[in-house]
């Protein structure tokens, strides 16, 4: 429960049937869209009268499955045709007799079978493929779900494998409910979670639930496509439906995360608030960093749970299914239909409607239900461009962020808990927030499993306060908590050691503050300064192909713990940009994304480049701060770039090659948020180099060319950083020891 999350694109409305389309789909149409004339005639142009036979399908959401051909019929692919724009979109059939179509439109629609040659073979009846409608009430109330493994129904059929465990007995109830839903195991009876123990001793019910095409569920499994977000819709529905429950939350760290924004976008009625923790905002956050493919962690995510939605992929299943479970065993059946997620990350590296449709902040701003959002700036699976989500979350009734240094596993830190827990006690469970001492020692203990060391959990705020009076000081308090510096004060613990309220993010009274390039006097290639820089200067570096497979642990179990073995080395003589400010005369902090606005050239058509920010101590330690990546012929921005937050547009059309004899072109970085207190008699670096050795677990497919790149400055070509500058900060006096703050590696 506390691994990884994933990945793929971007913003248009959550109610765009075009966003559910999947663009992999052949079809059979003319250039003007409509049905081809060859596609219902022989060689000799006359019409053939095609068969009618009644098929086995079930239309579910934006797609059609067929559960089985009948005896004597021979096919290979089944045609879906829209009997409204004539688009047709058509799928292999298993040697089982089965199959899968994706990314329909809402609609009717006619369904024909093909042959290896994809001509016409039966005419099969017309159906109606669904859009985001949903059931009526009686539908949930129709089902029964009991303590222990069991199955939900959604509105298609699809069963869901399904694992309750109540506080007590089902006619002790109604209880407040929490349910995780992913593509994990959440459902594996067999599993030790330590939730298991933890929400029922505080009297939470827990439904925990396996996404269609994982685990015991039914159906064919891609990750995150839409028909998975109103599959959790039926689940919270029928979870409420049950006596034993009352009000229902969703929690859970990545992937259960994600879900959550996905499920909660639909608006279930019944939903009452979420906790999505360690999550991204786009999948091509994660999948192609600044256009440049992430075969590090976002390859082998797709690969392990593509491989885990496979028939059996999951060993537990097994034991289900040698128990005599027919319904985990049929269930099994539609895997064959399962697409390489590895494959069609590779085949889609610009943004499309099919990325769309997977990531959380298209249809973010559909959430009506209170949230609690937390995240780390470096977290090494999912990234840390998650607060753009806080853009888009303007409909939640009641909003908490805490953003804070450190690992994908740490909001399950023990100061996170205990905030979740009073947020989960006002809005789900109707309960005082406190926790009794007894637990908070057995949690604190299960801490240290993560973390190689116990925690603490500190006290809740709220004490003495009634459920009532905690959301009251939830909706009324800042919503904006960000935790400085975790890990000074207990070296690589996710301890805080400062913590600043904001109103919004990111902070109004930030201000956007730039730092030229510009003559060194210490030797490095630029100077960085508040003032503009008075001549031309240029400096260069030769990228380095392999440093894109560098990642900085080879020890990754260890960097959770109290004791991680960083590997962050320095850059190699001429291949890096180094720009470096004089020692800072007062404190200096930066709150959120930076834009890092470079003028280059190179001597290819096109080239990938890193920006790294870090602090240089008055003994010389330099502490990663955070980093930023950009193919360069990607650099054309989206409409909704900022001075601070220069996103690509991610649209093929976009792509501009460079030109190795023209003129420099501006390159703007978009440096991931971050928040960091620059001591005063510390030095503000940036540097500029080959993507790589910049995160655990992320790693770089970069040019294999050695390419020079140049980076220019000067008054026709003032390349610049552009920080949000936060004044007021009151930043504690001692300085943090090389090395103690959480996820942050430090050069001695």
């Amino acid at each position: 429960m506390f691994a990884v999350a994933m990945l793929l694109a971007a913003s248009c409305s959550g109610t765009d049937d075009d966003a559910n389309a999947d663009s992999t789909d052949k079809s059979i149409t003319s250039e003007d869209g409509n049905p081809s004339d060859d596609a219902a005639t022989n060689v000799d142009q006359q019409p053939v009268e095609l068969e009618e036979i009644e098929l086995d399908l079930r239309p579910g959401v934006f797609q059609l499955t067929l559960d089985r051909l009948p005896d004597g019929v021979q096919a290979n692919k089944i045609q879906v045709s829209s009997d409204s724009s004539g688009e047709a979109s058509t799928a292999e059939i298993s040697g089982s007799g089965t199959a899968v179509v994706r990314g329909l439109k809402a609609g009717s629609a006619s369904v024909t079978l093909l042959d290896q040659s994809d001509a016409p073979t039966h005419k099969a009846q017309s159906v109606d493929i669904p859009g985001e409608e949903n059931p009526p009430e009686a539908f949930y109330a129709s089902m029964t779900l009991d303590a222990g493994f069991g199955y939900v129904e959604t509105r298609d059929g699809t069963t869901l494998s399904a694992n309750v465990i109540l506080p007590g007995e089902a006619a002790g109830g109604p209880y407040p409910t929490l349910v995780e839903y992913s593509g994990y195991s959440p459902s594996d009876p067999f599993a030790e979670d330590p939730y298991r123990l933890l929400l029922p001793t505080l009297g939470y019910a827990l439904v925990q639930v396996n996404v269609r095409g994982t685990g015991c569920s039914g159906g064919s499994y891609d990750a995150f496509e839409r028909i998975q977000s109103f599959d959790g819709y039926d689940v919270i529905e029928t979870v409420a439906a049950q006596s034993w429950s009352s009000n229902i939350g969703m929690f859970g760290v990545s992937y259960p995360g994600i879900m959550q924004l996905h499920v909660a976008s639909t608006q279930p009625p019944s939903l009452s608030a979420i906790g999505p923790l360690s999550v991204t905002d786009r999948i091509d956050s994660i999948l192609y960093p600044g256009g440049i493919y992430n075969n590090g962690f976002g390859e082998s995510w797709s690969e392990e749970v593509g491989a885990r939605a496979q028939a059996g992929g999951q060993a537990w299943t097994q034991t289900i299914i040698d128990q005599g479970d027919t319904i985990c065993d049929e269930n099994q059946g539609l895997r064959v239909h399962n697409p390489d997620l590895v494959e069609l990350a590779k085949e889609r590296p610009f943004l499309d409607d099919y990325s769309l449709g997977k990531s959380p902040e298209t249809y973010a701003a559909d959430i009506d239900v209170p949230v609690f959002l937390a995240g780390a700036w470096q977290d090494e699976q999912t990234g840390g461009r998650f607060p753009a989500l806080l853009d888009e979350l303007e409909n939640a009734p009641a909003l908490r962020a805490v953003m804070y240094n450190g690992l994908h596993i740490d909001s399950a830190s023990g100061e996170l808990l205990v905030q979740l827990l009073e947020f989960y006690n006002a809005f789900v469970g109707d309960l005082p927030p406190n926790i009794d001492p007894l637990t908070a020692l057995f949690v604190g203990a299960a801490l240290g499993q993560l973390y190689g060391e116990p925690l603490i959990l500190p006290p809740s705020d709220y004490a003495g306060f009634t459920a009532e009076q905690t959301r009251e000081a939830f909706i009324s308090e800042a919503p904006i908590r960000i935790q400085f510096e975790q890990g000074a004060t207990q070296p690589n613990l996710p301890v805080t050691n400062f913590e600043v309220e904001f109103e919004q993010w990111p902070p109004a009274d930030a201000v956007a503050t730039t730092f030229y390039f510009g003559p060194s006097s210490d030797g490095d290639s630029f100077g960085l300064s508040a003032d503009a820089a008075g001549e031309e200067a240029t400096a260069s570096f030769t990228s380095n192909p392999a440093e894109g497979q560098l990642a900085t642990s080879s020890s990754l179990s260890t960097i959770w713990t109290s004791t991680p073995d960083w590997d962050w080395p320095a850059p190699a003589p001429g291949e890096a940009i180094v720009a470096t400010s004089e020692p800072l005369t007062d404190d200096l902090v930066l709150v959120g994304p930076l834009s890092a606005d470079l003028w280059v050239s190179a001597d290819d058509v096109d080239a990938d480049i890193e920006v790294t920010v870090s602090e240089v101590a008055p003994d010389g330690s330099e502490t990663y701060v955070q980093s930023g990546w950009l193919r360069l012929s990607r650099r054309v921005l989206s409409a909704d770039a900022t001075e601070l937050r220069p996103s690509i547009s991610g649209l093929e059309a976009d792509v501009e090659l460079l030109d190795p004899d023209g003129e420099p072109v501006l390159a703007r970085v978009e440096v991931l948020p971050f928040a960091h207190a620059f001591r005063a008699g510390s030095q503000l670096r940036i540097t500029v180099d080959t993507p790589g050795a910049s995160r655990p677990r992320w790693r770089f497919d970069v040019s294999e060319s050695e390419t020079e790149i140049t980076v220019h400055a000067g008054p026709n070509f003032p390349s610049a950083i552009v920080a949000a500058v936060v004044p007021g900060v009151d930043v504690p006096s001692e300085r943090p020891p090389c090395g103690s703050l959480r996820g942050q590696p430090c050069r001695p």
